[in-house]
């Protein structure tokens, strides 16, 4: 049951980041010439073409031979994404499996994705945000703010991506400066206690630069209650600011980013979603406090509120030169990000296991690359990359006398150094076919440091490795028509080797470090535009199959369940999807996606069996046979349809608008090892607005939103706790803040027509 309505934050603070936002909108001087150029992609999205920079230069859409999602900022508002996690409410394809902190969750793409508690291992799926790949997938779970679009490339990107993107990219690309003056202040306040405050200011510098700044603030009390000492969990406050300067003569172009936000949360409380009757926990009964385990349950009894505290900033500089015959491009970016966790990690109002301890990961990165001009029947790309990262992370937990063997206590850090050469080709066969071959040669250092402190003098493991590895791609494109493109593609993927960085490291993991994974993708597709541009669709068919896919199974260590990273084997994902947008009159713009997704194991002997399962089951020795299984979090199926719709009110300044979104997901199963009291029943959420706004320049807006209009409560996360000190059935789960229904009040007031 959700608390009531109390809007609450630190007035104070709330005060000083509204009347700086506020701000923005007065500082700007009184006299400025029009200079700068919105973004290309928005500019070609609102003719109905669509613009994205899938193949690292901005390009038609149908331009691409690849299958890649431009969500655009109307999308984006009509489905109320607001938050990392909220894309899957746009992309069928993407899924997120949400734990305790942003470093623990992860991000899949078509049923691929690498949970894992490594502080070493990389991600299946890269984020990339304005030109800068994320070294932690962890650092993206957060606010959206001041988005252009999100382009979601699906299927193995490492020619042009790298070595994080064997499952696909997410690309993050926020406004450009505008051409006038312009500015708002926007505020949002909901019935579950968020209140949010947004600002921006951006215009022109003399005739050949342009600027924009963007602020935001926001609390968000919580919604899981701890009975032990009446707080609320799972709220936050956060800020940041970015600032973005961008320059163009027509030959040089420079563009100038700074980010920086700041995070304090009360951590992702799991809540008990079922509990045996008679059940002990640690060979005591369960004091469940008042706590009604189930679906709904947002009650917790433990002593110590979680924390999972942010910070992070990033720069970024991006050059170009016109050479006539091409354009060559440098980024260079640093990146900081600060994690904080704590946890009580035992469900009971009385000391047990409490764990956490800070991460603390940066890196330099450096890229180079030669791009053709758009002439002549050959064009190329080719590239030079550098990164320089590293991630250092203490880890404690702490016990009550009687579970003293799981104590841990350690540090680490985590090393990796990249460099990298790639390279584009295209040659058109024909006025309407044209082959595109590619490639990238990846050399990898990483390194290990983990300092064990609970002996009396402390042992220390270090360790080194390299590797070398080639990935290609090449693909077959067709225009039917001017509007209609065909094309298959056949490409490698790969994820770097890895070290198991967790509790109970040593010398064996040095020497046994986890192999690289390694992929083949097939992909066929068609998409096209049609009536004047007023309608736009995508239909993709894909197999890929991988090796040595880097998975984390359970273990016991040291007498204690432990999360191991393994290469388990080969699994394969195939597939369908489809996409598509419609404008039928003025006004009205709607949109439908759609994804089948088959991912399953082929090959996992010896795989950890669940709590509970016996031989008929398929558990023989203490293991289990996993081929033939479903990956864990992969719907089958899953769309999402919307749309937007606005039109005058008679004849006054004065429009109604009106947008709204359903997505459904089929059933799914949390765990790999096919727990079957770990799966979610199939669920659809949906979302809708209705508001006005001035019509001419929008400078003014008020509407009325509501999340999950239908109340159907589902959970992120299902956990088996069974075998972790419980003698009888114990499931918990992961609440999502959507839970429920919950309504909200949103009001904008600006300059300048800046949306």
């Amino acid at each position: 049951m959700r608390h009531s309505a109390i809007f609450s934050a630190t007035a104070g603070r709330r005060a000083i980041v509204a009347g700086t936002l506020a701000g923005l909108l007065v500082a700007a001087p009184a006299q400025a010439q029009d200079a700068g150029s919105p973004d290309a992609a928005d500019a070609g999205q609102d003719a109905g073409v669509i613009i994205v920079t899938a193949q690292k230069r901005s390009q038609d859409i149908l331009q691409v031979p690849a299958a890649v999602s431009a969500i655009s900022e109307k999308t984006l508002d009509a489905a109320q994404v607001k938050d990392f996690t909220d894309i899957t409410n746009v992309a069928p394809s993407v899924t997120v499996a949400s734990a305790g902190n942003s470093a623990s969750s992860t991000v899949s793409l078509r049923g691929i994705g690498t949970l894992s508690f490594s502080t070493s291992v990389e991600p299946s799926v890269s984020i990339v945000v304005d030109d800068v790949a994320l070294l932690q997938q962890g650092q993206a779970f957060g606010k959206l703010n001041d988005i252009a679009r999100i382009e979601v490339l699906r299927g193995p990107q490492d020619s042009l991506f790298g070595k994080n993107a064997s499952a696909g990219v997410i690309n993050i690309v926020t406004k450009d400066p505008t051409n006038n003056l312009s500015g708002f202040v926007e505020g949002l306040m909901t019935d579950d206690n968020e209140v949010r405050v947004n600002g921006n200011l951006s215009g022109p510098i003399g005739d050949s630069a342009g600027f924009r700044i963007n602020a935001f603030y926001g609390d968000r009390k919580g919604y899981i209650r701890n009975l032990t000492n009446d707080t609320w969990l799972n709220g936050e406050e956060s800020y940041g600011v970015r600032g973005k300067v961008k320059y163009d003569s027509g030959i040089l172009s420079v563009q100038l980013i700074g980010d920086y936000s700041n995070t304090k949360s009360t951590g992702n409380q799991p809540t008990y979603y079922y509990v045996a009757p008679g059940t002990l926990q640690n060979g005591r009964p369960i004091n469940l406090g008042g706590v009604v385990p189930g679906i709904a349950n947002t009650e917790v009894t433990v002593n110590d509120d979680q924390l999972s505290n942010t910070e992070q900033w990033m720069a970024s500089a991006k050059i170009g030169l016109d050479l006539g015959f091409a354009s060559l491009t440098s980024v260079s970016s640093y990146q900081d990000w600060k994690l904080d966790t704590s946890s009580d990690f035992d469900f009971t109002p009385s000391f047990v296991i409490r764990q956490g301890g800070p991460y603390h990961a940066k890196q330099f990165a450096q890229e180079l690359r030669l791009t053709s001009a758009d002439t002549g029947p050959f064009d190329y790309l080719v590239g030079l990359y550098y990164a320089d990262g590293e991630t250092d992370r203490q880890f404690a937990r702490d016990t009550a006398a009687f579970l003293t063997f799981l104590r841990r206590n350690w540090d680490s850090t985590a090393s990796t150094r990249t460099l990298a050469a790639f390279a584009q080709l295209g040659y058109d066969l024909s006025d309407k076919t044209k082959l595109t071959v590619g490639g990238r040669i990846n050399n990898e250092k990483v390194g290990v440091f983990y300092r064990d402190n609970i002996p009396a003098t402390p042992i220390i493991y270090q360790g080194q490795a390299k590797d070398t590895a080639l990935t290609g791609k090449a693909s077959l494109q067709h225009f039917i028509t001017d509007e209609v493109m065909t094309y298959a593609s056949i490409a490698t993927g790969y994820k770097g080797q890895a070290y198991d960085i967790s509790s109970g490291f040593n010398q064996s993991r040095i020497d046994n470090l986890v192999k690289p994974e390694n992929s083949v993708a097939y992909e066929v597709g068609v998409k096209g535009r049609f009536w004047d541009n007023r309608g736009s669709f995508g239909l993709t068919g894909f197999w890929t199959d991988y090796d040595d896919f880097q998975a984390q199974n359970v273990e016991f260590v040291g007498g204690a369940i432990q999360p191991v990273l393994r290469n388990v084997g080969k699994l394969r994902t195939k597939g369908i999807e489809f996409e598509g947008t419609l404008r039928p009159v003025n006004g009205l713009s709607l949109f439908a996606s759609a994804a089948y997704v088959d991912a399953k194991i082929r090959q996992f002997p010896n795989a950890t069996c669940y709590p509970g399962q016996t031989a008929v089951q398929g558990c023989v020795g203490g293991s289990q046979n996993l081929a033939g299984a479903n990956l864990a979090n992969s719907p089958k199926f899953k769309y999402n349809i919307g749309g937007n719709f606005e039109t005058p009110l008679g004849s006054s300044p004065i429009s109604i608008f009106t947008s709204a979104n359903y997505v459904w997901q089929d059933d799914v199963n949390f765990a790999l090892d096919g727990n079957p009291l770990t799966e979610q029943k199939a669920y659809g959420i949906a979302n809708a607005t209705i508001g006005l706004r001035e019509t001419e320049n929008r400078n003014w807006e008020v509407s009325l939103f509501v999340n999950n209009l239908f109340d159907k409560s589902y959970a992120a996360v299902l956990t088996d706790y069974s075998d972790n000190g419980y003698t009888g059935t114990a499931i918990v789960q992961q609440v999502p803040r959507n839970y429920g229904r919950y309504v909200g009040l949103k009001l904008r007031f600006g300059f300048g027509g800046d949306r």
